[in-house]
């Protein structure tokens, strides 16, 4: 099934560099923020369906300063379907098995619209950093562009890990130009785990 795409044990750490950039056309900005996230898996619970799920803590740090939490997010698999609850938010992010070409709807339990996700690529080697990864799968969440707007949402999962990339564009352009006006743009990327 590979459900080792979404692993689930408590006291696994992942960190990651993110990269984020914020356009804002009312004072014609550009904004570039750096630093990283953390995410701990500190235990294992029953949720309000009555499903074992499992509680992940993210913190942050920017530069040399301390770890400052963030959030709580509640991951689990359920059946053939990887789930994630973050901002209040139930997303379906993996189903099992990953084929190429697998769709599903990803905000099929939130009442953020239809997102129809995609497997784009399945059991691929990937290099990031130093970290050589055997077997990883892209997930096309959502991609809209036009002349006016940019949407584009993207992660990769690598076995046994979990989300190693993370990439976000949603922006507006000037129609004339192209040039993006206001938005923003991240990227998440895997540096470290255990």
């Amino acid at each position: 099934m590979n459900y080792n795409y979404f692993p689930l044990n408590v006291g696994a750490e992942v960190i990651y560099n993110v990269d984020s950039t914020v356009y804002n056309n009312f004072n014609n900005s550009t904004t570039n923020y750096i630093f990283q996230l953390k995410d701990i898996t500190i235990n294992k619970l029953i949720d309000a369906q009555g499903n074992e799920a499992f509680r992940i803590e993210r913190f942050k740090k920017i530069g040399t300063d301390d770890w400052t939490f963030q959030k709580v997010i509640v991951r689990k698999i359920i059946s053939n379907r990887a789930e994630e609850v973050i901002d209040n938010k139930r997303y379906v992010r993996l189903v099992f098995p990953p084929t190429l070409q697998s769709t599903w709807n990803g905000n099929l339990y939130n009442d953020l619209g239809a997102w129809p996700h995609e497997v784009k690529d399945l059991n691929v080697p990937l290099t990031i950093g130093t970290n050589k990864l055997d077997s990883t799968i892209s997930i096309q969440q959502y991609n809209e562009v036009n002349l006016i707007r940019e949407d584009i949402y993207d992660e990769t999962y690598a076995k046994n890990i979990g989300l190693v990339v993370k990439e976000v564009k949603a922006v507006d352009k000037n129609i004339s130009t192209g040039v993006i006006t206001r938005g923003f743009k991240y990227k998440m990327e895997l540096v470290s785990w255990k």
